[in-house]
């Protein structure tokens, strides 16, 4: 990976992180796993879970949270979607789709995960993917792990990030601006954003950016059957938590709030994110 993030968390003795390159139907999507040193091959039975960014992100993001859960034992797995930063994407605006995007995630987690079930987590648009795979897993099984334990939706976009400024402005650092706390970009920051956007494709950023969740979504969600989680950052101006806490009660699903945290709780303040994702996966022995 080109771009790192100081994860203030732990040594090399307690976490292995490896670079993934892992097969999905629009080219290989760019990855990284995270876990403890030790017997970890097809056959290991601990928790499993996948971690997709939204529109902007990239798999980078999710870096301090993830040696976090790894240190509770947990074995992790962020992605960069079709398009997204390290991962290239084609000239083709069907390979953007929401649903093109969840089926190419679920089948690089199937190879990545030897078909063990995995925990679901999406933040922003990526919410939208992740749901979308759980979805596509009852009727196409074949493109995703036996079961997902659970799904957890951060700071969704579900109703778009778009605004009405948006639509005429390509200036994407802005609105990458927006997603920080305060709307800065610290020096460094803005360093990773602009190189992260120069790497991205333009349909990706767009199409995640736009993208909005039909009623059949949360409909399908809530047949599922599945286990949930909304977790909102306490001072997220983008998503406001009576917005994450009224879409749980719609999905039926639990609702945490990180505080401290704006519309990036991953980075804004992943211990507690970390403590209401671990609680949450121990509900059902995770």
């Amino acid at each position: 990976m080109s771009e790192t993030l100081d994860s203030d968390r732990g040594d090399a003795d307690v976490r292995t992180v490896i670079p993934l390159l892992m097969p999905a139907p629009h080219g290989p999507l760019a990855g990284v796993e995270i876990r403890r040193p030790g017997p970890s091959g097809p056959h290991w039975n601990g928790s499993r879970a996948a971690l997709v960014s939204g529109a902007g992100g990239a798999k980078e993001d999710f870096l301090p949270l993830m040696h976090r859960l790894a240190e509770e034992g947990h074995r992790l797995f962020a992605v960069d979607l079709c398009g997204q930063n390290e991962t290239p994407g084609p000239d083709d605006p069907a390979a953007y789709g929401i649903d093109a995007l969840a089926t190419d995630l679920a089948v690089a987690m199937t190879a990545a995960c030897a078909r063990k079930p995995v925990h679901l987590v999406g933040h922003g648009a990526g919410a939208l993917v992740a749901a979308t795979a759980v979805l596509q897993a009852r009727s196409r099984e074949r493109f995703a792990p036996s079961t997902y334990r659970s799904l957890t939706l951060v700071a969704p976009c579900w109703d778009g990030l778009l605004t009405a400024d948006d639509a005429v402005s390509a200036d994407w650092e802005r609105r990458m601006a927006r997603q920080h706390r305060g709307g800065l970009l610290a020096g460094e920051r803005r360093a990773v954003i602009r190189q992260r956007l120069a790497r991205s494709h333009p349909m990706n950023l767009e199409h995640l950016a736009s993208a909005i969740a039909g009623p059949e979504l949360a409909a399908g969600l809530r047949a599922a059957g599945i286990r949930m989680l909304v977790v909102g950052g306490a001072e997220d101006p983008l998503v406001p938590v009576d917005r994450t806490g009224e879409l749980a009660r719609h999905l039926g699903a639990r609702h945490g709030v990180v505080p401290g945290a704006g519309h990036l709780p991953h980075q804004d303040n992943p211990g507690a994110l970390a403590g209401v994702l671990t609680a949450f996966w121990a509900e059902d022995g995770a």
